[in-house]
C-alpha cells in the first residue's frame, strides 16, 4: 500500500514539474492522428484525453494575425481624383476627413475670388463704357497731333461704332515715329489701341498715359501731360479711379490664381500620402503565435509555445 502511494506521489510530482516547466510529453502510438490546438494547455489536454496522441510540426494548426493588403497605385490615383479618397480606401478616416475638408474649402475660397473678381471687372468696363470714348480720343489725336481721323457725327451711336479702327490705329503709329528737335522720337506713344471688348482695350485705356484724352474729365489734356512726371503723364482723376477698380479685380482673380495652385498641390500631397499610407500598412509587422511541437525521441513530442515576428518589405 505505501509503495503504490509512493509511485502515485511520484507521478504527481512529474506532472506538476512538466506542467511548470510549459512542456508535457506524449508517448506515441502506432495510430496517429492530428491535434486540434487552442494554445490554452488544459483545453487542450482535456480535448484530446480520449486517446493516443502523435503531434509533429505538420498537425499544429497556428494562429496568425492576418491582415488586409492594398494597392497603392489604387490609393494613389483615387486621392489625385477626389483627395482623401484613397485615404477612404485605407480605412484611414481622419486623414480622409481632412483631405477632403481641404479641397472643399479650397474650392470655396476659389469660387469666391473668382466671382469677386468677374463682379469687379464688370464694374470697371461699364465705368469705362460710360466715361471713356474712343471717338474723343481720335478727336483729341486731330487736335493736338494735325491726324485725321474720321469720326462719324452721329453722337446717338456708341462711340466704339464712331471711328474706323484701322484709321485711328494708323494715326497712332503716325505719332509714335513724330520725332523732336534732335530727331528723336519722343511723343508718348507706344501702343495700338486693341479692338473693343477686348481684354488688352480695358487694360491699356487705364494704364498707359497716351490713352488720357480719351476720358470725360481730360478736356483739357494735351500732348505735354502726356509725357509729364516722368512719362506717367498729368492723367485726370478718372483715369486714376478707373485703375484702381482695374487693379482691385486682377487682385482678385491673383488670389483666386494662388488658390487654384492650393487645390493641384492638396490632390498631388493627398495623392503621395495615400499611396505611401498604403504601402505602410502593407509593411506593418506581422505576428504569429502558435504552439510548435519538437520531437525528442522517437516516439515522444514536447510542446513548446513561441511567438514569430515578421516584417515584410
Amino acid at each position: 500500500m505505501k509503495f503504490r502511494l509512493m509511485i502515485v506521489e511520484i507521478c504527481i510530482v512529474f506532472v506538476l514539474v512538466a506542467l511548470a516547466q510549459g512542456q508535457f510529453k506524449y508517448a506515441l502510438t502506432e495510430q496517429q492522428k492530428d491535434v486540434q490546438l487552442t494554445g490554452f494547455l488544459q483545453h487542450d489536454l482535456a480535448l484530446n484525453a480520449g486517446g493516443d496522441l502523435l503531434v509533429d510540426s505538420a498537425s499544429v494548426k497556428r494562429t496568425v494575425i492576418k491582415k488586409v493588403r492594398y494597392s497603392p497605385l489604387t490609393a494613389g490615383l483615387l486621392s489625385a481624383v477626389v483627395p482623401g479618397a484613397g485615404q477612404f480606401y485605407t480605412k484611414s478616416y481622419w486623414q480622409s476627413a481632412s483631405f477632403l475638408g481641404a479641397e472643399v474649402l479650397v474650392w470655396i475660397a476659389y469660387a469666391m475670388y473668382e466671382r469677386q473678381g468677374n463682379q469687379r471687372t464688370d464694374a470697371f468696363q461699364q465705368f469705362a463704357d460710360a466715361h471713356w470714348s474712343v471717338a474723343q480720343y481720335a478727336t483729341w489725336m486731330n487736335i493736338n497731333y494735325g491726324q485725321a481721323i474720321n469720326i462719324n457725327p452721329d453722337q446717338s451711336l456708341q462711340s466704339w461704332l464712331r471711328v474706323n479702327w484701322n484709321d485711328l490705329n494708323n494715326a497712332e503709329g503716325n505719332i509714335e515715329k513724330l520725332a523732336d528737335a534732335q530727331g528723336t522720337p519722343n511723343t508718348g506713344f507706344t501702343h495700338h489701341l486693341a479692338p473693343y471688348g477686348d481684354q488688352q482695350y480695358y487694360e491699356m485705356i487705364g494704364k498707359y498715359s497716351q490713352f488720357g484724352g480719351g476720358w470725360d474729365d481730360a478736356r483739357t489734356y494735351t500732348k505735354t501731360d502726356v509725357l509729364a512726371n516722368n512719362g506717367i503723364g498729368n492723367v485726370s482723376p478718372r483715369f486714376i479711379e478707373y485703375s484702381h477698380m482695374r487693379g482691385n479685380a486682377n487682385s482678385s482673380y491673383n488670389i483666386a490664381t494662388t488658390v487654384s495652385y492650393l487645390i493641384v498641390a492638396n490632390h498631388v500631397f493627398s495623392a503621395l500620402e495615400a499611396a505611401f499610407n498604403a504601402a505602410s500598412i502593407n509593411h506593418k509587422i506581422q505576428l504569429e503565435a502558435h504552439i510548435q511541437s519538437r520531437r525528442v525521441f522517437d516516439t515522444v513530442v514536447e510542446f513548446v509555445p513561441t511567438l514569430q515576428v515578421k516584417y515584410e518589405l
